[in-house]
């Protein structure tokens, strides 16, 4: 589904009940009009066919599997309002077998906002209809300090902080921001010489209702005598994995060596494995259902070079969006395009999928095109080199996937604004103010500090 989309509201039809269908979504749009502070007001109706429309209604009221299946249709934030229609239809939303099945239908969901770091709004709300979606914080934690680790099909991995007159420190937890339902995590079985590499989340609602939380462990190298070393010596690395079902932490495999600087604290979950980056012509992912860890090749470079070396330059990207692995690659900041790169599901390979033409993005938004004489006039020589645009101000916040072909978005921070640019329609949007209009701070932002928020009702 599209951005432009997302406060549409859409049905499924189901055979059997075509004829209820059509007056329960008219009726249903219609009480949403009516809510005020969670009442109800009384609706009144003369229409002669309304009588027939009512006894149908409760006819499948009184339908458990038929009513079932047709909230199954409705999307979660009018799921969420409609817990107030009765105590039935609470009874029933609340009920966790309804939000397994509800969570499985929405698994490649995109997502309907994002949580981001470094500027006072903290939330990017990608609802058109700002009314039908609020801010989903994360206060009722109530603890001292929090941080997102990840977002993971509609639940977030945090390390929360705490403090009190007897006690401070930190604890893991999973929440999920829609229910505002969460749990505290152990810590993993890190030791004097064992440290957390990383953490990452894993939740495929399509699988099963757990969650997984896989942390990387570093075995720390113990040298007794420095000057004995002849060679640089690898580290090792071990995986354990919590399980919200049997809620224990166990090793997974062996000891292994990773390539060098993997970046394993910043892990993503897609199509059952976490993936992660590193600066080697290989990187490595992890299948959490069959706990066995592969490598994958990183791309060549488009000069047609040997590949082997990664930079957050080159590769400012790295995430996925309803189930597509995304990697952006850019060969410079002086450059007008970029590369939307998408892994094969068999992990074969790294397909060019989009093509971004950043003058296509500066004819809406001109201040993404920048000069040296604009940041530094004092040193400006008046040459025609300095006239011409020699490079471009932005970081690159996330690649949103719809429903239909045409329906992608890069979302990015250029100086003052935050945008989306269509690759597929050569359009581009404003979505928000930016905290600033610093061109070096728009371009320092991480894709590692932003979140998908995705509308869920699965339990913890």
């Amino acid at each position: 589904m599209c951005m432009a989309a997302k406060c549409g509201v859409h049905y499924m039809a189901v055979k059997s009940i075509s004829s209820f269908y059509h007056f329960l979504s008219q009726a249903f749009t219609f009480t949403h009009q009516t809510l005020r502070g969670h009442k109800l007001r009384a609706i009144k109706m003369a229409d002669n066919n309304l009588a027939n429309q009512t006894s149908s209604a409760e006819m499948v009221e009184s339908n458990q599997d038929l009513l079932t299946q047709i909230l199954l249709h409705f999307p979660v934030k009018s799921l969420l309002k409609s817990r107030c229609v009765s105590k039935r239809w609470l009874s029933l939303i609340s009920d966790p077998q309804f939000a397994a099945k509800i969570s499985h239908l929405n698994v490649n969901l995109g997502p309907s906002g994002l949580y981001f770091y470094g500027s006072p709004f903290g939330f990017l709300n990608f609802d058109t209809n700002h009314n039908m979606l609020k801010v989903p914080s994360l206060s009722f934690l109530n603890v001292t300090g929090i941080e997102i680790l990840q977002s993971c099909n509609g639940l977030l991995l945090l390390l929360c902080s705490f403090s009190s007159d007897n006690d401070s420190g930190f604890t893991y937890c999973v929440c999920n921001p829609t229910t505002k339902n969460f749990v505290t995590v152990p810590l993993p079985n890190a030791t004097a010489n064992r440290s957390i590499a990383g953490i990452n989340l894993a939740f495929d609602p399509s699988k099963s209702t757990h969650y997984k939380v896989i942390c990387v462990l570093m075995n720390n190298m113990q040298y007794p005598n420095l000057n004995e070393i002849e060679h640089l010596v690898s580290p090792t690395y071990q995986i354990e994995i919590f399980s919200s079902e049997n809620k224990a932490w166990t090793d997974s495999g062996g000891p292994f060596e990773a390539p060098h600087y993997t970046d394993f604290e910043h892990g993503v979950f897609c199509n059952g494995a976490i993936h992660w980056l590193s600066p080697t012509d290989v990187s490595l992912y992890f299948d959490v259902e069959t706990e066995s860890l592969k490598t994958m090749a990183m791309p060549r470079t488009q000069t047609g070079g040997p590949s082997g070396y990664w930079s957050s330059q080159r590769f400012p990207y790295f995430g996925q969006c309803a189930g597509c692995l995304h990697l952006i690659e850019v060969d410079s900041i002086s450059k007008p395009r970029f590369h939307i790169l998408e892994m094969k599901p068999d992990h074969s390979h790294w397909c060019d999928k989009y093509r971004v033409n950043l003058n296509n993005v500066a004819s809406e938004f001109p201040e993404i095109a920048r000069r040296y004489m604009d940041e530094f006039p004092t040193l400006a020589l008046n040459n025609v080199e300095e006239i011409e645009v020699q490079y471009y101000a932005y970081s690159i916040l996330s690649v949103v996937i719809g429903e239909k072909d045409e329906d992608v978005e890069v979302v990015m921070v250029i100086p003052g604004k935050i945008i989306s640019h269509n690759p597929r329609l050569n359009t581009s949007k404003l979505l928000s103010s930016w905290r600033a209009n610093n061109v070096y701070d728009c371009m320092q932002y991480k894709w590692y500090n932003v979140f998908h928020y995705v509308e869920s009702l699965a339990t913890l």
